[in-house]
């Protein structure tokens, strides 16, 4: 890494690695081939990835795309911490889509399954229906998630009914099972502001996506890019559940860097200052 040293060790003489549990989504740039943004994400010194939303990508329902990845993640000494799941709403994927899904995480290691508990945005006569029809399908596919050992994370949505919806469906739910990610760039639109959701759910947090908002319509930026104040973030995440890895759920589109390895370097730098700060006895 350049101009920055975090004790890093070194594995298969390939690369060096960091002690830190750092991660970053498959979703920066879908037009870069899985393969290589593993071995990319893997040599910058990042411990984890998450699969993006994007199926066909990592193609992880298949078993000729699960045995490919665990391939990888042997070769770069990788783990994934989470997958982007799709929508449980009443339009999202099926019961037997969420089957598939978990299973496939099961295979894989995969501990967590980051999911949308209703569309992006809802109105008032909206909610009701979505709330229970998210509680109905998390109640039938609670067993298989006790059997797996897979756990559900809602992701926090457009600030109002859709994320009052998720803080709704936690009261509800067992917390051993069904839990909060939280979304930084999500909780900021119309920002910036302290909504206070974290402090809320600090106790149910499975997962994180961190990212900066630039501006209205240009966010899931490195940290640091935009106006979201990290200080009151770490803190928050500093006296909840949360026990890493730090996902950084980034996309290059709105990056001032567009060269890959300088964007992932940057990434990984900011990743490892917040994990400092966060699990750091004196910060």
């Amino acid at each position: 890494m350049k101009n920055f040293q975090f004790g890093l060790r070194k594995i298969k003489g390939y690369k060096t690695r960091d002690m830190r549990k750092i991660s970053i989504s498959t979703c920066f740039d879908y037009n870069i081939s899985f393969d290589t943004q593993v071995e990319l994400i893997g040599k910058t010194g990042f411990s984890h990835i998450s699969l993006g939303s994007y199926i066909n990508h990592s193609r992880y329902l298949s078993k000729e795309g699960r045995l490919k990845i665990k391939e990888l993640l042997d070769t770069y000494q990788l783990q994934i911490d989470s997958i982007h799941g799709p929508q449980i709403g009443s339009m999202g994927t099926s019961i037997q889509g969420f089957k598939d899904i978990i299973f496939a995480a099961q295979n894989l290691s995969i501990p967590v399954i980051v999911i949308h508990g209703s569309p992006f945005e809802i109105q008032q006569e909206e909610f009701s229906e979505n709330l229970e029809f998210l509680l109905e399908n998390c109640t039938i596919l609670e067993p298989i998630l006790k059997e797996t050992g897979v756990t559900f994370a809602f992701e926090n949505l457009l600030p109002g009914l859709a994320t009052d919806l998720i803080e709704y469906a936690l009261k509800e739910l067992d917390p051993k099972h069904f839990g909060f990610c939280y979304d930084s760039s999500h909780d900021q639109i119309g920002g910036p502001r302290n909504s206070g959701l974290l402090e809320k759910l600090k106790d149910r947090l499975f997962a994180v996506h961190l990212s900066d908002r630039i501006k209205d319509f240009e966010d899931h930026a490195i940290p640091g890019e935009g106006f979201i104040r990290w200080d009151e973030t770490i803190r928050q995440l500093k006296n909840s559940s949360f026990n890493s890895p730090v996902l950084l759920e980034l996309m290059m589109k709105y990056s001032k860097i567009k060269e890959v390895p300088l964007f992932l370097e940057s990434a990984y730098k900011e990743g490892c200052l917040i994990y400092d700060k966060i699990f750091s006895t004196t910060y």
